[in-house]
């Protein structure tokens, strides 16, 4: 209060008022600028190792995550929606394979995760003791009967990774990958392989025509407000349940405005900080050996 008990009026915040100012007058020049300097924390590990698949980056669970948050977003998003659930193709082909292919399992009651099979057979297999060629034939066996080969196994085009599709604990096939290691030994199982590869022609449409921007989602807030702002049209839309955190930011590449402005977004930023989806996918593709 002043002298005479009258409120004193808050101080004027000037850089505050002009910032406003100049946003409302030339919104796409400021969403440009503020994109360059925006502050983006790291995104941390998108496709963490495990020996459990189902800690893994699900593809399936990308695409189902944008279909819902796109059909939320109205119709002019369904031709995104039409592309997407185009995106994923799976084959079958009966193939033997290495056991020491096999980098994760589908199931297990271990509640503690491990980065790999071996360290998990270093903390829960020390029971399990394999002494010669002949234990570890027999546990093979044992792991793999010939009653129930061909053995379902999935393999992953966009991160080299298979998995078997397991019904038990796998602490036995775990002992047998940790001897296989020890001992450079390995053995080839009858295998049904499940193929989950990406539809190569959609990859490119997808690149071409939209972006799709995965940040952490304070960050894409931000930019969906100042694009907003800008009457500009974008989306955000979610990621997958394993990682809330992060969120899609939307866009057509066919508005000039929206280019620019998140060139000058990714400009300088290190895939950590911001990551094109559809890059990210193309970079990570390795074909399966079909022979």
């Amino acid at each position: 209060m002043d002298n005479s008990g009258k409120p004193t009026p808050p101080a004027l915040d000037i850089e505050s008022f002009f910032n406003n100012l100049i946003q409302r007058l030339f919104p796409v020049w400021y969403a440009g600028q503020a994109a360059k300097e925006l502050s983006l924390p790291p995104l941390g590990t998108i496709n963490p190792n495990s020996f459990l698949s189902h800690r893994w980056l699900s593809l399936q669970a990308v695409v189902k995550s944008l279909h819902e948050s796109l059909q939320a977003s109205g119709k002019d998003w369904q031709p995104l929606i039409d592309l997407m659930e185009k995106l994923l193709i799976e084959k079958e082909y009966k193939r033997p394979l290495s056991i020491t292919a096999i980098e994760g399992v589908e199931f297990s009651h271990q509640e503690q995760d491990w980065p790999n099979l071996h360290a998990y057979a270093e903390h829960n297999c020390a029971d399990i003791m394999l002494e010669s060629a002949d234990d570890f034939e027999q546990a093979l066996h044992t792991v793999f009967p010939d009653a129930a080969k061909p053995h379902r196994v999935v393999y992953r085009e966009w991160d080299g990774r298979y998995y078997w599709v397991n019904k038990e604990e796998p602490r036995l096939f775990a002992a047998t990958l940790l001897y296989a290691q020890q001992k450079q030994r390995d053995a080839s199982i009858p295998a049904l392989i499940n193929v989950e590869s990406l539809n190569t022609k959609v990859l490119d449409r997808l690149r071409n025509d939209y972006w799709l921007l995965l940040m952490q989602r304070d960050s894409a807030y931000i930019m969906h407000d100042l694009l907003s702002r800008a009457d500009l049209p974008v989306v955000l839309a979610e990621f997958e349940w394993r990682r809330s955190d992060l969120v899609f930011l939307v866009a057509r590449k066919n508005n000039r405005k929206i280019n620019r402005i998140l060139l000058n977004l990714l400009n300088n930023r290190s895939t950590q900080q911001i990551t094109e989806f559809g890059r990210f996918l193309t970079r990570q593709h390795f074909p399966f050996r079909n022979h």
